[in-house]
């Protein structure tokens, strides 16, 4: 499937309403390995259909804006931005605390 094609075909996954479960697990598995890694963590794809699902049910006039793309060995890059009509932007940032605090990097110190 050529970049363009995957990239249309993410978008819809996305964006567009999720059929069946069954129907919706084969078209994601089209192009996300089961499971797939998300920040780490073994995803199925069943769980990826139902995020795909909360998505939409909470964001009624959700769309996505492709801002970059670019390929690397073994790898699609996708740079995008998805917006709806009450959220101008979100950024998520990870939370490196608890790592840091694992690495002992930081402590917490009680006060007084």
């Amino acid at each position: 499937m050529s970049v363009a094609r995957t990239v249309e075909h993410l978008t819809r996954l996305w964006t567009e309403p999720v059929p069946a479960s069954a129907e919706a697990v084969r078209a994601f598995g089209e192009l996300y390995t089961d499971p797939v890694s998300i920040n780490g963590t073994p995803t199925s794809l069943l769980d990826l259909v139902e995020r795909a699902r909360a998505l939409q049910r909470a964001f009624a006039d959700l769309s996505m804006e492709i801002v970059d793309e670019f390929e690397a060995p073994n790898r699609l890059v996708i740079v995008f931005l998805q917006r709806d009509h009450r959220i101008s932007a979100v950024q998520v940032v990870p939370d490196n605390l608890g790592l840091a605090m694992q690495l002992d990097a930081v402590a917490f110190r009680r006060a007084g």
